[in-house]
């Protein structure tokens, strides 16, 4: 496609300032901004239609078209007698002119937030798109871009300059909407995620929402992490849970802590300790490391300690027959204590390795390394046998777990 020529179509109908011609044809030329690419090309056709005019071929109508938008044609047209007033631009109406004098309430909007990166957005009239969609399908252009696309670029590379902080497509901390309808800037501040690990020394400590039993939650154990980056809630994404009442040992559990709209983007990582919870040190995630965290504990290995009580006393031959449930796949309806859950689903979950330790005549202390997702309360008790096989079934006697602890998590 001859640029030249394709501007000569659309200018004959329609009057497009150097913005808007320009963006027609973005994608031929690079390191070019709209206006400056619009300008050449209405001065490279300028200068072919002056040189059939001089050498008697009639541009005069092509002239007048480019001249509604081109002062140096409406100066060679006065020239040769001929009076043209200047046309606003079909598409924008003028609206692109001065478009960068949103910057500056853009940087005053964010002046109170403490981020590291931002995006531009912006809501535009909709007879504009109209007649920028109107001209693309009847022309078939196929080398340009949208006018929102450039005004945000435009109005972003402004306020970076402002800032001297750049714009970032892929993770922005904030967001800037620029209204070009009624003239409003909105700002949304995005989710900071950190990812680190929690320790659960407590047994009356939820993970999640608070449950009966429970005295607080890990979440609300965490609140002086969202107090550091001044956000109104906090949220815990993490890699399966445990019970309120199961501590979590070892090395801690994957997880993702989201500061909702923080005021700051930057502060203090170093991780929290308390009597309840322990939080490694933090670091910067995104909601694709959050995503993978959630796909990986649904098969991750786990290691689980259990003291379990059983209503008869159990011998060393019965011990033994636990060996038997080392590669085992587990069948699993929803446990009865789970009532969000329909009960009628089943889940299938291997356990690797099982080692037994004889406390008491009817006390047992159980590891089990086993893959992520099983119940390994009703692994032990057998759930009425609603778990199969089970620790209780293979025993041939009725327990209860007194005590759990998850001790690794993959």
């Amino acid at each position: 496609m001859d640029p030249l020529e394709k501007a000569r179509e659309v200018l004959r109908q329609y009057p497009l300032c150097d913005s808007c011609l320009g963006r027609l044809f973005a994608a031929m030329g690079y390191g070019v901004e709209n206006s400056e690419r619009g300008r050449a090309i209405k001065t490279l056709l300028h200068m072919r239609l002056v040189y059939d005019y001089r050498n008697g071929i009639d541009a005069t109508e092509d002239l007048k078209a480019l001249g509604r938008v081109h002062a140096p044609t409406r100066r060679f047209l006065a020239s040769n007698g001929i009076g043209m007033e200047e046309a606003r631009c079909y598409i924008c109406g003028g609206l692109l002119r001065d478009v960068e004098k949103y910057a500056e309430g853009v940087a005053k909007a964010l002046e109170q937030i403490e981020f590291g990166t931002f995006q531009i957005g912006s809501v535009v009239p909709k007879d504009v798109l109209e007649r920028e969609r109107e001209i693309v399908a009847k022309f078939g252009i196929e080398t340009g871009e949208s006018i929102k696309h450039e005004i945000n670029r435009r109005i972003g590379r402004a306020v970076g300059e402002l800032l001297k902080r750049p714009a970032n497509k892929e993770r922005p901390d904030v967001v800037a909407t620029v209204s070009l309808v009624d003239g409003t800037i909105k700002v949304a501040r995005n989710p900071l995620l950190l990812l680190g690990r929690y320790i659960k020394l407590s047994r009356v400590v939820s993970q999640g929402k608070p449950v009966p039993g429970a005295l607080k939650t890990v979440e609300e154990v965490l609140d002086p992490v969202r107090s550091r980056f001044g956000g109104p809630a906090l949220v815990l994404h993490a890699a399966g849970r445990e019970d309120f009442d199961v501590r979590m040992l070892g090395n801690g559990r994957p997880a993702v802590v989201e500061i909702k709209e923080p005021a700051r983007y930057r502060g203090d990582l170093s991780g929290l300790t308390t009597d309840w919870v322990i939080l490694s040190p933090l670091k910067p995630g995104t909601r694709n490391d959050v995503r993978e965290m959630k796909a990986k504990s649904k098969t991750s290995i786990k290691l689980y300690r259990a003291v379990a009580l059983s209503d008869r006393p159990v011998s060393a031959e019965d011990l033994a027959r636990l060996k038997a449930l080392e590669g085992a796949v587990v069948v699993q309806r929803t446990p009865r204590r789970i009532k969000r859950l329909n009960p009628r689903a089943r889940r299938r979950r291997m356990v690797y390795n099982i080692e037994v330790y004889q406390v008491a005549d009817r006390v047992l202390e159980l590891f089990i390394r086993c893959q992520g997702g099983l119940y390994v309360k009703e692994f032990v008790t057998g759930d009425g046998g609603r778990t199969q096989p089970s620790v209780a079934e293979t025993l041939g006697a009725s327990l209860e777990v007194v005590e759990l602890d998850v001790l690794d998590v993959e």
